[in-house]
Order: C-alpha cells, then sequence, then structure tokens
C-alpha cells in the first residue's frame, strides 16, 4: 500500500501496572481508523520503542498489524542502536505484513555522512519493504544533510520517503526541492502539527504528527480540505492544531501527554504509564481535558 495522508505515530498504551494492553490497544486503533486516518505508524517516538523489550515491541506489532489487517497502510519503527537489531526488527515487520518501515538513524554516536549512508545502504539491502528515513535531530542530535537524503534517495529505490520532525521548516523545504530533482516519487512526511498545513502548499505527502494521535479528524481536516481545494476549511482546521500546540509543554515526556488525551477522548480508565514515565505534574490529567474541551471539540471527553 502507498502511503501518504495523516499517518497518527501512536501511543502504545498499558494497564495501570505498566504492562502492555493488548486489548485496549486494539480498540484505540479502531478509534482512529474510524476517523478516516490513511495510515498508522507503529512503534515511532510516540510509541515509547525504546521502553519496550524486543519481545514486547514484536507482540506488539504481530497483534496490531493483525488487528488493523489491512485497513490502513503500517509502518513500523525499527529504531535501535544496534544495526543487527535494526535488521531483524525489519526482517519481523516483513515477516508480519508491515508496508513500511521507519528507519532512524543510530543515536548516541554522532555518525559521518559515509558512516550514515553505510548504514542506511545496509537496511535499503536488506528488505523489500519501503523504507522510510526518520530525520528527528531533537532526539538523536544529529541532522541528516539534504545531500545524504537526496544521495540515498538516488541510490535506493525502496528508501520512499523521509519523515521530517525538524524546527526549521526551510531544511523540510529543501528536501522536497532537492530530492525530487532526482525522485519525483520520493514522498516527504512532515512531523510537527503547525508544519502540516504549511507543507501541504509546498508538495509534502502528508504528516506523521502527534496530534493526530488523539485528535486525529483536525489533521484529516486540514488534508482533505487542502486537496479539495478548500483553504478556508483548511485554516480552521489549522487554527484548531495551533490551539493545541500548548499540550507539548505539559511534560518533559511528549507522549504522556498525548496518551492522557488518548485516555481522555476514548478510555473510562486511568492511564497506564512505565516508569521513569510514571513521574508527571498533578494537574496533568485536567489541563488536557481542559485543552481538549478549549478547542470545543467535547465528543467523548472525559472531565
Amino acid at each position: 500500500m502507498k502511503f501518504h495522508g495523516i499517518i497518527p505515530p501512536v501511543v502504545t498504551l498499558f494497564d495501570e501496572a505498566g504492562n502492555l494492553d493488548l486489548e485496549m490497544n486494539r480498540r484505540y486503533l479502531d478509534q482512529l481508523i474510524s476517523k478516516g486516518i490513511d495510515g498508522i505508524l507503529l512503534m515511532g517516538s510516540s510509541g515509547e520503542f525504546s521502553s519496550l523489550s524486543a519481545e514486547e515491541r514484536k507482540l506488539y506489532v504481530r497483534e496490531m498489524i493483525k488487528h488493523i489487517n489491512g485497513r490502513v497502510s503500517v509502518m513500523v519503527g525499527v529504531g535501535h542502536t544496534a544495526l543487527k537489531e535494526v535488521l531483524d526488527l525489519i526482517s519481523y515487520a516483513e515477516l508480519q505484513g508491515a508496508d513500511g518501515v521507519l528507519v532512524v538513524n543510530p543515536y548516541y554516536w554522532k555518525f559521518s555522512e559515509e558512516q550514515l549512508f553505510r548504514f542506511y545502504s545496509i537496511v535499503a539491502d536488506h528488505t523489500k519493504l519501503q523504507v522510510f528515513i526518520y530525520n528527528i535531530p531533537l532526539l538523536t542530535g544529529q541532522n541528516l544533510s539534504v545531500e545524504l537524503i537526496k544521495s540515498l534517495a538516488e541510490t535506493f529505490p525502496n528508501i520512499k520517503g523521509i519523515k521530517e520532525t525538524v524546527t526549521d521548516f526551510g531544511h523540510l523545504r529543501q528536501v522536497l526541492t532537492e530530492v525530487k530533482k532526482v525522485r519525483s516519487d520520493f514522498l516527504v512526511f512532515s512531523a510537527f502539527d503547525e508544519h502540516l498545513f504549511p507543507a501541504q502548499m509546498i508538495g509534502a505527502a502528508g504528516s506523521i504528527n502527534g496530534t493526530a494521535c488523539f485528535l486525529p479528524e483536525v489533521s484529516v481536516g486540514v488534508y482533505t480540505a487542502y486537496r479539495k481545494g478548500e483553504l478556508a476549511d483548511a485554516e480552521q482546521h489549522h487554527q484548531k492544531i495551533s490551539q493545541l500546540m500548548d499540550i507539548y509543554s505539559y511534560g518533559p515526556t511528549f507522549f504522556t501527554q498525548i496518551k492522557e488525551a488518548v485516555h481522555c477522548r476514548w478510555f473510562d480508565t486511568p492511564a497506564g504509564h512505565r516508569a521513569p514515565c510514571d513521574v508527571f505534574p498533578e494537574d496533568l490529567r485536567s489541563k488536557v481535558a481542559q485543552l481538549l474541551k478549549k478547542i470545543e471539540w467535547k465528543e467523548g471527553v472525559q472531565s
């Protein structure tokens, strides 16, 4: 399946003891799919892949892909510091029926351009799946250059695109402009919520953004309205996204407050968090609930 449009980087739901709650995750994905999303990213940064063991990651990916059952395209995050582990996770995602993998550059060490090219070349040669580069310098400490991305796109046909989690919108624009010169089919996805609308205006394929995890209708509204040429409607949805940006200031680990928002909308049980992320501001839940009410999206919001 081809990737496009709004692809929520879903949070991974735990029970109150911090264990995977597979049934709740299934119900959560059903809610998202019912809101008109175009795909799902499992085990991205919002999915806390770095907090789960390899066995837990595989269990979750297997059960969620089985449950999605082809209703939307599925991308699986395979981030790890060890290349062998990355390749193993890719093979497992392919075996389970994923449509693509999201591959973050190795973090902890800063690598040269040649080393990064070597890393992605091994990944591309390892799989027949669609490979998406994941550029998130905020967490890796290293921004992937336009030249590197362009070279990878030109060399490896199965490197289909990139998720650009960058504050510098100019970098995203440069990637779109330069890589299209060598690969017209290369897909660039914005990640920061407020980049969704302007990124559409310059040719992005869609967005993999955090607020789509709990209010997918707003992002879907921007994307759909823009594609139809209904700019006033797109602008109204974009303004709601701007109002939601406060959620990222409520705590140090953004997936914690996103998870609270998911529970606030769709579940009548407290959100489960895994240590050390079970430590968060006492007023987090009430602030999240108030934010959802503030933008007048009242469906399912728990007081």
